[in-house]
């Protein structure tokens, strides 16, 4: 049975706040957010995918618990953050319900 992820995040505080009011400008452009297991599914414009991913990739680099999926279709993105139960809050709090 593999690993369960520490839920750590390698950002000081100032940068933590500063990545959380980041994602939270980025995703005032939701469409829809639907919970999907283990996460949440939000839907966006077709024209912030470059934002989100790059954002997501930054993400990546300091909470590596998250796992994120992107996916474009019908002219939107759907865009996808799951992450263990132990961080189910996290997400919530982050990436909104």
């Amino acid at each position: 049975m593999p690993e369960e992820p520490i839920i750590a995040c390698s950002l000081t505080e100032g940068e933590q706040k500063d990545r959380v009011e980041q994602w939270r400008r980025l995703l005032t452009t939701a469409v829809r957010r639907e919970p999907v297991d283990g996460g949440i599914r939000i839907v966006l414009p077709m024209e912030m995918a470059a934002q989100i991913v790059a954002l997501a990739a930054d993400e990546q680099l300091c909470c590596p618990f998250f796992d994120f999926v992107l996916h474009l279709t019908d002219g939107r993105l759907a865009f996808e953050v799951r992450a263990p139960d132990t961080a189910a809050n996290l997400v919530a709090e982050v990436f909104g319900t």
